[in-house]
């Protein structure tokens, strides 16, 4: 299983990832910024817990948060595409500046939610498949 250093490390990265998107943010097309709003959302929603987190030294809570946030990253991604395709932030669409955001154990965390759960996770929750998003 993925080391509780890893997996912070992945949580640091997905936050530093958040900063550098804000910061670099210069305009926001009026038309757009229905998508830039539920994609910032979603990252706050994301990210709430991640400073508590990351100062404990909870394994188990520091892996239900990781599972929550791939599981909500892939969900994030699945919205702006079929919601948002037109959206643009400083020439990239809102799915490939999600993209930028960190995945590195979203399938060990998906594993480590079935074996404590007994519960089978899906690729997703959306009716249609894109093989763009799968991994």
């Amino acid at each position: 299983m993925v080391d509780q250093q890893l997996l912070k490390q992945d949580l640091a990265n997905a936050l530093n990832t958040h900063i550098k998107l804000l910061r670099e943010v210069e305009l926001i097309e009026a038309d757009h910024m229905d998508a830039f709003t539920f994609m910032m959302r979603s990252f706050g929603f994301m990210l709430d817990r991640a400073p508590k987190v990351m100062l404990e030294n909870d394994e188990e809570d520091l892996k239900y948060m990781m599972f929550q946030y791939y599981s909500l990253l892939n969900e994030l991604k699945y919205n702006l595409i079929l919601n948002f395709p037109y959206a643009r932030l400083q020439g990239r669409t809102m799915s490939e500046v999600a993209d930028d955001f960190p995945t590195t154990y979203e399938r060990e965390m998906k594993q480590w939610w079935e074996e404590k759960t007994g519960l089978e996770v899906e690729e997703t929750k959306q009716t249609i498949a894109i093989k763009a998003l799968e991994y």
